[in-house]
């Protein structure tokens, strides 16, 4: 027996050395700023052992013997009094929630041997009955922890499977939960750790939902698969439905029917089809307002019509294909019809009446956006155009599309190519201006010192050009050229780099001035 005192009011007893470390270690419990000093751990019989703290923040106990002798001590206490008391090994839902983090706490010595061993102590334990020139090997704790594990309870440090042919886990909340959904019995005390209130009733929260419930409705335990359990608690949980001692027994004769594997929506759907789950709330619906609320004029509503009519049947189509996949409930489909259906019937006419504004007011440049595109892009649109207006373009080649567009707008040909001219020399304009000002960016992130000032590359720049420095020139080196600014009068030059952005934005800069300065001698 181990009594454990963690400060003047507070002390505790464990059975076990590995309890004295699940209690330090694992077991929730007020600890801020509890220092080893503060921690004192008594054995009954063998005296005080001392406690102190790692750097990882754990803490860990010093008790006498070589690391072998030690480890195996706390393996002996667990298997005496643990998970062997009676000679037959009990699994984890047969232990309080307390004692398996006993039993964990000592299979964490295989890799965190230094909670209970001296890392300096840890050598070869037969090295005095070795050859003098015999090669002395470092004790392995992990693999003896492992091996005892193993040959003393049947399973390794992390636990055995918490159900026939399923995976290995050292949660106990796990092996408790799935203990009851098999119908094994589990005593009341050590499901109070796991009730409202206990020790652990938050464990498992996140994916142990349905073990409140299990313990809540004896009926439910071993009358369902795993899967027939977890998916009736998931459907019954989304929809704030309690599972009760009164409703328990019809839930579980719809239910057990199903296929063992069953899915989410294979359960949806049997709650949905016995009304004990309600249809799916109508989804809430803002009525487009002010100048979207209603079409400008009959091409307008006709293309709203039509992209209501696309955007309804491919809703449509992906519901019926999740449904076909068995992704998708009955009740999720029916809501997503009446979702398809809102989205039809109320959506905005803010596209519609900007496109039929455009066509209205011959909006040549909105146009030639929004229609000057492959045949494959904006088809609802060409097609209200066509059916509107008669004017076709798809299936003509892109200069006829391009040239019936000006036609709609009233532009001759003559017409047409002084407007493209115009475009292609404002493009030239824009793409000159954003040149300009990613130079500009470039150039503010260099670092210039001029007579021992420090500055961007922008200042650097407009210093020079304040200064009369008019003319960009270039010197060859090798197979590169070093560029200068000068100033035409005194002949002085100062150097500008192409890489740092100070070239490009000295261009730009005396482009402003005197576009005939910007060219380089």
């Amino acid at each position: 027996m181990y009594v454990v005192s963690t400060g003047p009011e507070r002390v505790e007893s464990r059975t076990t050395l590995a309890g004295v470390l699940a209690l330090l270690n694992l077991e929730p419990g007020p600890k801020p700023g509890l220092r080893a000093e503060d921690i004192a751990v008594r054995h009954v019989e063998r005296g005080a052992i001392p406690v102190l703290r790692l750097p990882s923040g754990s803490f860990a106990v010093r008790p006498a013997g070589d690391p072998k002798a030690i480890l195996t001590s706390i393996l002996d206490e667990v298997e005496r009094f643990i998970v062997r008391p009676h000679g037959k090994v009990l699994r984890p839902h047969e232990m309080s929630r307390t004692s398996w983090q006993a039993v964990w706490a000592a299979g964490r010595l295989a890799v965190f041997t230094n909670e209970a061993v001296d890392p300096d102590h840890v050598a070869n334990l037969g090295a005095a009955n070795l050859d003098l020139f015999a090669v002395a090997e470092p004790f392995d704790a992990y693999a003896f922890v492992h091996g005892e594990f193993h040959r003393r309870f049947g399973y390794g440090t992390n636990g055995p499977e918490f159900a026939p042919g399923a995976g290995i886990n050292g949660r106990h909340e796990v092996h408790v939960a799935y203990a009851l959904q098999r119908g094994e019995p589990v005593r009341d005390c050590i499901l109070n750790a796991y009730r409202s209130g206990g020790d652990a009733s938050d464990a498992g929260r996140h994916d142990l939902h349905w073990l409140p419930t299990l313990i809540a409705v004896p009926s439910l335990r071993g009358a369902l698969s795993a899967n027939q359990l977890q998916a009736l608690c998931s459907v019954m949980r989304h929809d704030k439905l309690a599972i009760t001692a009164r409703n328990a027994p019809r839930l579980i004769a719809l239910v057990k029917p199903l296929a063992v594997d069953c899915t989410h929506v294979d359960v949806d759907d049997a709650l949905f089809a016995a009304q004990v789950v309600p249809p799916l709330a109508p989804p809430l619906f803002r009525a487009p307002t002010g100048d979207d609320a209603a079409p400008v004029s009959p091409l307008a509503a006709r293309l709203h019509a039509l992209i209501g009519a696309k955007r309804y049947a491919e809703r449509i189509e992906r519901a019926q294909a999740d449904r076909a996949k068995g992704s998708l409930s009955e009740r999720r489909f029916q809501h997503e019809r009446a979702l398809a259906a809102i989205e039809r019937d109320h959506g905005s006419f803010m596209w519609p009446n900007r496109f039929a504004l455009a066509v209205l007011q011959r909006d040549l440049g909105c146009l030639l956006e929004f229609l000057d595109t492959p045949s494959d892009r904006n088809t609802l649109s060409k097609r209200v155009l066509r059916e509107e207006c008669g004017v076709v373009l798809t299936g003509v080649p892109a200069a006829i599309r391009r040239r019936r567009i000006f036609e709609l707008c009233g532009f001759s040909e003559a017409e047409q190519r002084q407007w493209d001219a115009q475009a292609l020399t404002a493009r030239s304009l824009r793409l000159q201006a954003k040149d300009a000002e990613r130079a500009r960016e470039r150039a503010e992130a260099s670092r210039w010192n001029l007579n021992g000032t420090r500055m961007n590359g922008r200042e650097y720049v407009d210093l020079c050009i304040g200064e009369g420095f008019r003319q960009i020139r270039h010197l060859p080196r090798g197979n590169s050229r070093v560029y200068y600014i000068e100033q035409p009068e005194t002949r002085t030059i100062r150097r500008l780099q192409a890489g740092d952005g100070t070239l490009a934005y000295a261009q730009a800069r005396l482009a402003e001035l005197e576009p005939a300065l910007a060219i380089a001698a």
